[in-house]
């Protein structure tokens, strides 16, 4: 297999990128040029290295974009996203079969032809993608030392055809707790409305967002440092135009009560990241935002929602199934 490499700048155009990820079978939102350019224009351009690799077989089969970054440990490898902002990690691959060669190719060619490395820090590896367990089954076959963690999950929904399936598929116990829910939401906040942003709104509508997920409070409110406010403003207006972007707003008499922005990418739904009013938590506007969500989700066809990395409590309470994530660390061989 022939690998070529090329600088991260010059490679979000590369033609194989797309023709890839239309290949994947496990494509998401997170692997496209965009996202990662978005990334490492924000985060990495001028703090760290970089570089993509394209395997060839001879047609091209894989695609990994990394970093390199100096840590008290050594040069550190990471694919190019950052575990805190991007959910699902690691390489693009055209199939199945494709899988175990290129994890055999990958760690050849850092351990043979590539100096510029003392470890590989891999996160938000999905398990079910199976890429984990070749790379360290390859590891293991060069004498490479590795560790191999289960360091996080995140939570999927499959979604019926329709509603009333959705809601019989709960169990009766959370059934009768989301119908609870909603009645008293109803009784209390029942002319409220879902709002979607749209071109014209989108930079206040951002903004909105932002204020409400920084008035959180504790870790949640910590979050939207500056820097990470800016790439959210940053990948709204990437996305919106593309038709990926859904920015939704829960409003109560014109005023947002709750909020999520959202990704719509080859049938599935990915809440990426929500808020809401504080002072409504008894009638919990989020989760009803949410429930709300899902039935549009299924009257418009996606096949998923992907409620993304976290183990808050609502989202298995609405249904959804966790999805392990693997951390690999494998450890360049002394010289």
């Amino acid at each position: 297999m022939d690998i070529k490499t090329h600088q991260v700048a010059d490679a979000f155009g590369l033609p194989e990128w797309q023709t890839l990820l239309k290949a994947d079978p496990n494509r998401h939102i997170f692997a496209g040029p965009e996202w990662n350019r978005l990334w490492w224009e924000r985060f990495g351009e001028g703090s760290q290295e970089g570089l993509v690799l394209t395997f060839w077989a001879p047609e091209p089969v894989a695609l990994a974009a990394l970093t390199i970054d100096q840590t008290p440990d050594g040069r550190r490898m990471r694919f190019l996203g950052g575990d805190d902002l991007t959910d699902y990690q690691g390489p693009l691959i055209a199939a199945e079969a494709h899988r175990q060669p290129v994890a055999d190719a990958f760690l050849r060619f850092l351990v043979e032809d590539f100096d510029g490395w003392d470890y590989l820090e891999a996160k938000g590896l999905p398990v079910p993608f199976h890429f984990s367990e070749w790379l360290v089954e390859a590891a293991d076959r060069m004498g490479l030392a590795f560790d191999l963690e289960l360091h996080e999950l995140t939570a999927v929904l499959m979604l019926p055809s329709r509603w009333d399936d959705y809601l019989a598929g709960l169990g009766s116990k959370k059934r009768h707790e989301l119908a609870r829910k909603m009645r008293r939401f109803d009784r209390e906040a029942g002319s409220a409305t879902v709002r979607t942003s749209d071109d014209e709104r989108l930079e206040t509508d951002i903004e909105a967002f932002i204020e409400l997920h920084k008035a959180s409070g504790g870790e949640k409110g910590e979050f939207m440092l500056p820097a990470r406010e800016a790439f959210f403003r940053d990948v709204a207006a990437t996305l919106q135009p593309l038709g990926m972007l859904s920015l939704d707003f829960l409003e109560l008499q014109g005023r947002p009560i709750a909020a999520a922005i959202s990704f719509r990418y080859d049938g599935v739904f990915y809440l990426y990241n929500s808020a809401y009013d504080l002072s409504l938590r008894p009638i919990s506007p989020g989760l009803i935002l949410v429930a709300r969500l899902i039935r549009r989700s299924i009257e418009e066809g996606a096949r998923r929602f992907d409620f993304l990395r976290g183990r808050e409590r609502y989202k298995y309470d609405l249904g959804a199934e966790p999805m392990p994530l693997h951390w690999i660390s494998i450890r360049k061989p002394p010289r």
